[in-house]
Order: structure tokens, then sequence, then C-alpha cells
């Protein structure tokens, strides 16, 4: 009686597949290492300065409001833009109110909130409202009780954020 061949002995190992792809994935991390580090450093000036605005953001919803005011139906929204390394920034905001919208507007010119350089009212402040609306009397007042209040200033920009430039 002859003992049959041990078919592992015969055959010589395979490389696997799984080993090749695991290589060719860990060459493609390291190519990709260096791009996410430089989108990383292009990208944090943007993220600094957003952090800046998002605080005064948050500075602006604490102020108090004026009476018989409530902040209106969307987030604050902030726009960033740029002149040769100045960075315009408007904050635009949307109130329900009962009182005058020259109230209103005196409100925010007065209050002292700090901006992102950290001066206290370093910016201007402009109110929008709907005049004359379709299918409302003209009295020359506005048509709703909503505002719109748009803070506009300048901050130094950190370091190199290309929506300043």
């Amino acid at each position: 009686m002859s003992i049959p061949p041990d078919p592992s002995a015969a055959a010589p190992p395979q490389k696997s597949r799984h080993s090749r792809m695991a290589r060719a994935s860990g060459c493609l991390a390291l190519l990709l290492v260096p791009l996410l580090l430089l989108a990383a450093i292009v990208m944090a000036p943007v993220w600094i300065n957003d952090h800046r605005l998002a605080r005064m953001v948050d500075r602006i919803q604490e102020y108090p409001l004026p009476a018989g005011t409530d902040f209106g139906s969307f987030d604050p929204q902030v726009k960033v833009s740029g002149d040769s390394g100045d960075c315009l920034y408007t904050i635009r905001f949307g109130l329900f109110t009962e009182r005058p919208v020259q109230e209103v507007l005196n409100h925010y010119r007065q209050a002292k909130i700090e901006d992102p350089d950290g001066d206290l009212g370093d910016y201007g402040v402009v109110a929008f409202t709907v005049f004359d609306e379709p299918g409302t009397p003209v009295a020359g007042t506005s048509a709703t009780n909503s505002v719109i209040i748009d803070l506009d200033g300048v901050y130094d920009g950190t370091g190199m954020d290309m929506r300043c430039y």
C-alpha cells in the first residue's frame, strides 16, 4: 500500500493577493500624506479666521435684543472677501420686531460687540426691510416686522487666508 502524496507539500507556496493589495494601498497612503499636510497648511488660516468670526457671531447672539424683538428664522450668515490682504466680513442676521426699524438699527450701532481683532464696535451696521410689499397698503412704513441687520467690518487676516486677496 502506498501513501498518497501530501497536496500541501507538492505545490510551492503562492503569495496572497491580499498582501499585494495591502502594499499598494500602503504606498498610495504614503504618497497622499504630503498632499494632505499641504492642504492642512493652506487651509489652517481659513479655519482660524472662521473660528474668530464664529466667536463674534456668538457674541452677537448673546447681546441683548431690543424689547419686542426675536431672532429671525435663519441662522446668521458670514461672508468673507478681501482686498490686498485686508479681510472684509459681513455678518447678516434677521430679526422679527415690533419696534421701528430705526430704533433696532440704533440699538446695534450703539452696541459694543467685540470684533475678530478684539476691538469693540469697530464695524458698520446697516438694516434692510421690505417696503411696499405687493398686496399691502402703502403707508411709507415697513410691510413686515422683519429686519435684516448687516455688520460689516475689516479684520487682520491670520497668516495667508486666501479669501483676503
